[in-house]
């Protein structure tokens, strides 16, 4: 379910006591680009450099509608949200770009969204995804899809949500099988979140 908090002035201690360094030019730009504006930002860092923390402090401060979403079930529980896949019922698959199944004119008989997930959808304008690196670069391409086509936005990426994406590419990776490898080397030049045609062609 997609939340709704009040903003609140950066502090150094949040409800549930634990400190955050706001005097960190990066945690600052972070939430200034997440208050303020609607671009969408990549948080990185070695473990123990204050990710969740940081993470958490969003979720409590931001008066933006948002979801916290995790590639895996025990990464959605950390961050106290659920998983991309239940979220936007993606299938266990790669799914490529000219995969016949989700072709634009099927791909609301195939998906099924009740009225309700729609509308939630629709309403959000910040999504969280927590532990990116593990997420595949196909992953990324489908929801760009999915929220284009339910937004009734195709000119701008992820239909013009803004994306927090946490994460060290260095820490995890994405999860890939032999047979996902086989069909998705043709698509990418790896697998990483980061290389998804929706990233480049926000860039375009």
């Amino acid at each position: 379910m997609a939340r709704k908090k009040t903003a609140s002035p950066p502090s150094r201690q949040n409800d549930a006591e634990e400190v955050i360094d706001l005097d960190n030019p990066e945690f600052q730009k972070a939430w200034e680009l997440l208050q303020y504006t609607s671009q969408s930002v990549f948080l990185t860092g070695k473990a123990g450099t204050g990710k969740s923390t940081f993470l958490r402090y969003i979720t409590r401060h931001t008066s933006k509608p948002y979801v916290v979403l995790a590639p895996t079930g025990i990464a959605a529980v950390n961050a106290g949200g659920q998983t991309l896949h239940s979220f936007f019922r993606i299938p266990f698959k790669p799914i490529t770009r000219d995969d016949p199944d989700f072709k634009r004119d099927r791909l609301r008989q195939r998906m099924k969204y009740p009225a309700s997930l729609i509308k939630l959808i629709r309403n959000l304008e910040l999504i969280i995804i927590d532990e990116i690196s593990m997420v595949r670069a196909d992953i990324i391409d489908f929801i760009d899809k999915l929220l284009r086509f339910y937004t009734h936005n195709e000119r701008q990426p992820f239909g013009g949500k803004q994306l927090l994406l946490v994460g060290d590419v260095f820490q995890l990776e994405p999860v890939v099988t032999g047979d996902m490898r086989d069909i998705l080397r043709n698509y990418y030049r790896n697998f990483y979140f980061f290389n998804a045609d929706a990233f480049r062609r926000s860039e375009e």
